[in-house]
């Protein structure tokens, strides 16, 4: 009789699932039918092209034709390869959309099985729900932009981790470098297995393990702040803490789109180069001014809303806001006690989110969407919980 019940029940997990990839499946082929009344979000031929789209198309024939090296653009090399079979053989770019539509259709399965596995299979149904319907996450599968290529990878190396076996090692090894390759800001799933791996063996007392890895990254570690340089420099990071406000571009003070100076406050620098110790030395003279700008741009990232948005749109996205953080909040309290993936998976969060911090919150608030899909993770049973306990009080008062 049990055995028959569990069957009857995943069945219906099944059937749940595919109500869910039907209604994305739609609400994808239903985007070039109304792409032209969103705001930026107009297709050509299938394919949305932002400004660095162009920029990165243009990139890819420079290393095509020998122009120019592929270690030229350090901090996005990774999406130019990507893009070289698509380019090279001349191939519709509307097949990158295909491709990441695939992907994403695999990310938001990984994601069921990671949520079902943390929490129980009806969380994992609405952690898929939560993603997969979340329309402004999901538009981004027809952008030509590295945004959804990175979100896709992060879910999958999540995955990876999650249900580990050493077999899977290759392919984490070959997906975290990809991640880094694509935006650099990849580096920060890195150091968050680092960072719990030193705790994991600590705990552990696998004190001959601890050794081994500390000494591995003592001899790794001037490449690696070299590598953190270079890519410094590729993105001028300094200019960027420095004048490109709280929002990338956008000034509080005359409410109006500016392009250089919009925080409103006096930051000194030196001449600070693009390096680590110089970003140290910077942040320490501004450590006040810094601090405070610090917190506005978490809070503007996390917020998602913009003052230049519609209050149609605000009110979408401050909606979802209340479902993912106040979800995430119970579901962070619930979690999986002393599971290593999940701790990579959290402290990843919090480091995707601190270096936004350090550097601007975007315009158009899409750098929260590179971990929003974690926090879905958390979030979904934390909606869960509370939709039970709202079912619960109906059916008690009804009765």
């Amino acid at each position: 009789m049990e055995m028959i019940d569990h069957k009857i029940k995943l069945k219906n997990y099944n059937l749940y699932l595919s109500l869910i990839y039907i209604l994305w499946i739609i609400s994808m082929i239903s985007y070039p039918l109304i792409d032209e009344y969103i705001k930026a979000g107009k297709l050509i031929e299938g394919v949305y092209y932002g400004t660095d789209s162009y920029t990165y198309i243009n990139w890819t024939n420079d290393f095509l034709s020998g122009k120019d090296s592929i270690l030229r653009w350090k901090s996005k090399f990774g999406y130019i390869l990507f893009l070289v079979p698509f380019i090279y053989f001349d191939l519709h770019l509307v097949n990158i959309v295909l491709l990441q539509l695939f992907l994403t259709a695999f990310s938001a399965w990984c994601l069921y099985k990671i949520t079902s596995k943390f929490y129980c299979k009806l969380s994992g149904i609405i952690c898929v729900a939560l993603f997969l319907l979340y329309y402004p996450l999901q538009m981004r599968n027809f952008y030509l932009l590295t945004e959804i290529l990175f979100i896709d990878i992060t879910i999958i190396l999540a995955y990876l981790f999650v249900f580990f076996k050493k077999t899977y090692l290759p392919a984490i090894i070959f997906l975290i470098f990809a991640l880094i390759s694509i935006r650099p800001n990849g580096i920060m799933f890195l150091f968050s297995i680092i960072t719990c791996g030193f705790f994991f063996l600590l705990k552990h007392k696998k004190y001959l393990h601890f050794s081994l890895l500390l000494g591995t990254l003592s001899i790794l570690i001037l490449p690696t702040i070299n590598l953190l340089n270079s890519y410094m420099i590729d993105l001028d990071l300094i200019e960027g803490i420095s004048d490109k406000g709280v929002i990338w571009g956008w000034s509080f003070e005359r409410n109006q789109h500016c392009l250089t100076s919009c925080l409103g406050v006096e930051l000194i620098n030196n001449n600070y180069q693009n390096n680590i110790l110089d970003i140290f030395k910077f942040i320490f003279v501004n450590f006040g001014e810094f601090l405070k700008i610090f917190f506005l741009k978490v809070f503007w990232l996390l917020l998602r809303a913009r003052p230049y948005y519609s209050d149609l749109h605000n009110y979408y996205i401050l909606f979802f806001n209340v479902i993912f953080y106040f979800g995430f909040i119970y579901g962070f309290l619930k979690r999986p006690k002393n599971n290593y993936a999940a701790q990579v998976i959290l402290l990843y969060i919090l480091y995707a989110i601190g270096l936004v911090g350090l550097t601007f919150a975007d315009w158009s608030g899409r750098f929260s969407l590179y971990f929003l899909p974690l926090i879905m993770i958390f979030s979904s049973y934390g909606v869960l919980i509370f939709a039970r306990s709202t079912i619960q009080k109906v059916m008690s008062y009804k009765s």
